[in-house]
């Protein structure tokens, strides 16, 4: 149901961004296009890949667990196919490819995914913040397009709603706290506080890095990537080379909002937002499509190439170690 509801939030929203749309002059955009700007792209989103790996693995090492580089990189890869195909659910499938490929417990990984979110936050806000101080103009502009002011409702019902919720979660802390000691001796309660310190340790992790100043200059260099992927390809369409980097940073901010947005790959939410964030540049709805569009294969492209070669490889390292296993059996035997 869930998958169900974000397909549908993609589906609207890419209905609202194409649904005017001259798609003579679209495709007649794409067969023009400067495709050079757009495999740049591509390269560029490969390498923030490649430096999340290398990066994930300073924050792996501190827990006492060695992991080969590539293995890694192709599980970030992974992690990023199955976020195109299924919302969410990559950050569960590059902790749990990595397991299989070099056995480092899942909760623990997990635990250094949280770290990296949060790192990933704090990036986030900051290139905002920058975007906001170089045009608070159209950031302002931005949340005016995109966002109701005022649903007309005049109800409680939102104060209820949010009165139920806490009611519910009180009850239920008073519910633990009271059988608290049956709740201990259960199997699934041990089950869950193994997991909870795996993730403890995970998140402690950072501290304990040993690389902080290439973990420091990789973050910097995987966002210069995500700015410098999506902004190379405004040079690809005539229509959008005029595009200054402090707009195009604004665009960049936008095009993310819609890639976080709940929906498989960002399609449909994506396109929207860097429409809106194009037509307040001053860029016309039809070139402002054709860029993201643009933009948006590029990346899914790569990101499926990626996938597929991290599966292959996972798939080959599964094989020699299920031969390598049988070996030792047959010569223990």
């Amino acid at each position: 149901m869930k998958y169900l509801v974000f397909l549908g939030v993609g589906g609207t929203l890419f209905y609202m961004a194409f649904r005017n749309t001259e798609f003579e002059k679209l495709m007649s955009d794409l067969r023009k296009a400067r495709y050079e700007y757009v495999i740049a792209s591509m390269i560029m989103g490969y390498l923030a890949f490649v430096s999340r790996g290398i990066r994930w693995k300073y924050l792996i090492e501190p827990m006492g667990f060695k992991t080969n580089t590539w293995h890694s990189i192709h599980a970030i890869s992974l992690g990023y196919f199955t976020n195109a195909l299924i919302p969410r659910a990559g950050e569960l499938a590059r902790c749990t490819s990595l397991n299989q490929m070099d056995k480092v417990p899942v909760n623990r990984l997990f635990g250094t995914v949280i770290v990296e979110r949060i790192i990933d936050l704090i990036m986030m806000a900051s290139l905002a913040l920058l975007s906001l101080y170089l045009d608070y103009e159209k950031i302002v502009a931005f949340f005016d397009k995109t966002m109701t002011a005022d649903t007309g409702a005049d109800d409680d019902s939102g104060l209820w709603w949010k009165l139920t919720v806490a009611s519910v979660i009180f009850g239920a802390l008073l519910v633990f706290y009271f059988f608290r000691g049956k709740f201990r001796e259960h199997p699934v309660y041990g089950k869950i506080k193994d997991f909870w310190l795996g993730i403890k340790e995970g998140l402690q992790s950072f501290r304990r890095i040993e690389h902080k100043v290439p973990f420091i200059l990789h973050t910097l260099f995987i966002w210069t990537m995500y700015f410098l992927m999506s902004y190379i390809v405004v040079f690809a369409l005539p229509s959008t080379s005029g595009i200054d980097p402090a707009s195009g940073l604004f665009v960049v901010i936008v095009g993310a909002l819609g890639i976080i947005a709940p929906s498989p790959g960002g399609i449909g939410t994506f396109h929207y937002f860097a429409m809106v964030g194009m037509g307040i540049v001053g860029i016309a709805k039809d070139d402002a499509l054709s860029f993201a569009t643009l933009v948006h294969t590029g990346q899914t492209v790569m990101t499926l190439l990626a996938g597929f070669i991290a599966m292959w490889m996972m798939y080959r390292i599964r094989r020699k170690r299920k031969a390598q296993n049988l070996t030792e059996l047959s010569t223990d035997g």
